[in-house]
């Protein structure tokens, strides 16, 4: 990282102390790639901002992504929708007021995770639908970038859920190390990257390695669903 942390608090209170009243700052934290020393030279530097009373649109300037979010609004995320606020917190270096983070209580429960095992349940239909049809008209065929999407982007929600169920931090490394374990290579997680900046879709996911990774999310969904049911509501 080429600035330090004072550096970057100080770049981020001068972006945004036209929308927001400085004074009403609880904490600000520095999450995402930067906080977990997996950055790449394209990687934004992203904050998470937390405030009394005030929730702010995502604010991107040069390379910085803000985050902004009201206590109500956290403690609302927290109760009802876990992600990614609690693995952003999880993984959180703090820029302005430390002692914030050790008041939380980030937990995961059948509450709320429940809409991303859900949705993940219903995707993985669509994704066999897919998987079926391309076995069927082409065995040597490739599955889409938007398969390839859906199975990194599923996979990835319920690792991090796992993540943050054993109190771990996520790292980016060891989900890679998972794919590659599981499918034989990276070509997924690189449609999945590609498939997220570009609207011209492709098919470069070998079916056999899709099929691995369709399984494998499948099985891990089920023992997490069971996991998670021992949780509190």
């Amino acid at each position: 990282m080429d600035q330090d942390q004072d550096t970057i608090l100080q770049e981020v209170l001068d972006i945004i102390k036209e929308d927001i009243d400085l004074s009403e700052i609880m904490g600000v934290y520095l999450v995402g790639s930067y906080a977990r020393e997996d950055y790449t030279e394209k990687s934004d530097i992203d904050i998470l901002i937390i405030t009394e009373k005030t929730d702010l649109e995502l604010i991107k300037n040069e390379n910085y992504e803000i985050l902004t979010i009201s206590l109500d609004l956290l403690n609302y995320k927290l109760k009802e929708d876990l992600l990614p606020i609690g693995t952003m917190l999880k993984e959180a270096k703090p820029l302005l007021n430390s002692n914030f983070l050790s008041c939380l209580d980030i937990k995961v429960t059948k509450r709320n995770v429940k809409w991303y095992l859900e949705t993940t349940k219903d995707r993985l239909k669509l994704i066999k639908e897919s998987i079926d049809t391309i076995k069927k008209k082409k065995p040597n065929g490739k599955l889409s970038d938007i398969i390839a999407y859906s199975l990194i982007l599923r996979l990835r929600t319920i690792y991090m859920i796992n993540c943050l169920k054993e109190n771990k931090p996520y790292h980016k490394s060891e989900f890679l190390e998972l794919v590659k374990k599981v499918s034989g290579s990276l070509v997924s997680y690189d449609r999945y990257i590609y498939e997220k900046g570009s609207e011209d879709h492709k098919r470069e996911l070998p079916l056999s390695e899709g099929e691995r990774l369709y399984e494998y999310l499948k099985e891990y969904l089920k023992k997490t669903i069971k996991n998670v049911e021992n949780s509190k509501k």
